[in-house]
């Protein structure tokens, strides 16, 4: 499986070393590192739940290839189209329009798209990947991008309404109800009490729901593996390390993932409870998430009048500065020139454009400039966080002004209140329905759920998961007209 470079002479005082699942590493007595061709071993066509060919990979068509297949599944998906209708962090919508999840995550794609075609072509071009197989070469430069593109559309399929106070709303509703951990294990509860968005994306893209098929959508292992950004289980969940500050799968799904980090080699940090590092490509995701949300979050808050626009260009400017240096700023001046002063959310929006396409440049070096740590799974860094230290310092005044004006604000806040209010409430219903099933109003409120979450089973914690599943699932809009019918209160 592992190569190395023939042409090191012997008394070169080299040594060879097997570094890590994802690498063979080639170690000299000048600190050198030699990629000897495993990149060629991170990514797949075999599709989930389907059976694949004596090659083990899904053949392309003219049409499209198996990762564009991906991303059309996804963006044709109810999932994913229900994402109009979250928060992303402002109300939706009031008289001016902001970014729902559905928005965010089709920008996040579009940028994704960029970090991977960048980093493929790069990781192509190494003279230390020149042993690199044909198809390994191709899927760099032509499938990387569509790859990283998939799994950012899929990286919020699983948030509940309200944004991420949701999670905390079904996560309280079940740590207030500590009966309801009879007949679970302790995995299982902490799955509940800890709900986890990423997880539940998982869930969605691979549980056979009732009259599904096998694999869910069926997507590309490839895909799958780049979309987790937790390799492993909540109760593995430890906030020192970056790969497990959170979890990527419920213990429904734990074989599914197995099944990805087998295939994979990747890296196991420990078995039980089980942690594992990251895929490679999950970083080109991370960063594209980050990008977007640091920069787009606050032209939305001028949009709405929150933060004034003598601060949020300022802080582009200096951003821009701090990442490409006096050069870039009179390149930036000559094209705000061209913009109409008047419209002040244009020349915004310009300069939101120049700082994602430089914050892509800058994370595209960085994922270069770790790639060997990427490789083994030792990198416990976001891409973002390892961009030049000026610019991180600019990131930062971003991160603190968002917190103080963009995230504490009241719009913010009464979305967060209406999340535990109207999940929490729709809970106290379903959970005990699906538990107790027996009673005239318990067959009623299940009538209500659609009956690809139904489960005839005796399992609880599958019960529970009837009622989180069609919860999670829901718009902001339906579960506040669903609550208001079931409460009786007007709307």
């Amino acid at each position: 499986m592992f190569c190395f470079n023939r042409s090191i002479p012997s008394d070169s005082g080299a040594n060879f070393s097997k570094a890590g699942p994802f690498e063979a590493i080639l170690i000299t007595q000048w600190g050198f590192l030699i990629t000897c061709g495993m990149w060629q071993n991170l990514f797949s066509s075999i599709r989930l739940g389907k059976p694949v060919d004596s090659s083990g990979q899904e053949q392309h068509t003219y049409q499209r290839t198996a990762f564009q297949r991906d991303y059309d599944r996804l963006i044709f998906s109810s999932p994913f189209r229900r994402l109009q209708n979250k928060t992303q962090v402002f109300p939706l919508p009031g008289s001016v329009f902001v970014h729902n999840r559905l928005t965010h995550s089709l920008e996040t794609a579009s940028v994704g798209r960029s970090l991977g075609n960048s980093v493929g072509n790069a990781l192509a071009d190494l003279n230390e990947n020149r042993e690199m197989g044909e198809e390994a070469v191709d899927f760099y430069r032509n499938q990387l991008g569509n790859v990283v593109a998939a799994a950012c559309l899929a990286h919020d399929i699983g948030n509940p309404p309200f944004g991420h106070s949701g999670e905390s709303a079904i996560s309280q509703y079940f740590i207030h109800r500590p009966e309801l951990a009879n007949g679970l294990t302790q995995a299982e509860w902490k799955d509940l009490t800890h709900f986890e968005g990423n997880a539940n994306a998982f869930r969605v893209m691979t549980h056979r729901f009732l009259g599904r098929r096998e694999g869910g959508f069926c997507l590309t292992y490839s895909t799958l593996v780049s979309f987790i950004k937790y390799p492993c289980a909540a109760d593995a969940m430890d906030k020192t390390r970056l790969s497990t500050k959170k979890y990527g799968f419920f213990q429904s799904e734990r074989e599914k993932f197995d099944t990805l980090a087998r295939h994979f080699e990747m890296r196991q940090l420990q078995h039980a409870p089980l942690a594992f590092a990251r895929h490679p490509f999950v970083f080109l995701v991370e960063a594209a998430d980050d990008i977007c949300y640091r920069i787009i979050d606050l032209e939305d808050a001028h949009r709405l009048g929150i933060i004034d626009y003598t601060t949020a260009i300022g802080l582009f400017m200096e951003l821009n500065m701090a990442l490409k240096g006096m050069k870039n700023i009179d390149r930036i001046r000559k094209g705000l020139e061209q913009v109409g002063e008047s419209d002040k959310n244009e020349r915004l929006g310009y300069l939101r454009a120049v700082t994602i396409n430089n914050l892509v440049a800058a994370c595209v070096d960085a994922f270069m400039a770790n790639r060997h740590s990427i490789l083994e799974g030792r990198h416990e860094e976001s891409l973002l966080d390892g961009i030049i230290s000026e610019a991180k310092t600019v990131i930062g005044k971003l991160e603190h002004l968002s917190i103080e004006k963009i995230y504490n604000h009241p719009s913010s806040v009464e979305v967060e209140i209406a999340g535990y209010k109207v999940l929490g409430g729709l809970l106290a219903e379903f959970v005990p329905a699906v538990l107790n099933p027996e009673s005239a109003y318990s067959r009623k409120l299940i009538s209500l759920i659609p009956e690809q979450y139904h489960y005839h089973g005796t399992e609880t914690y599958r019960r529970i998961q009837t009622a989180v599943d069609f919860v999670s699932g829901m718009t902001d809009l339906y579960a506040v007209e669903m609550y208001r019918k079931l409460t009786g209160v007007a709307g």
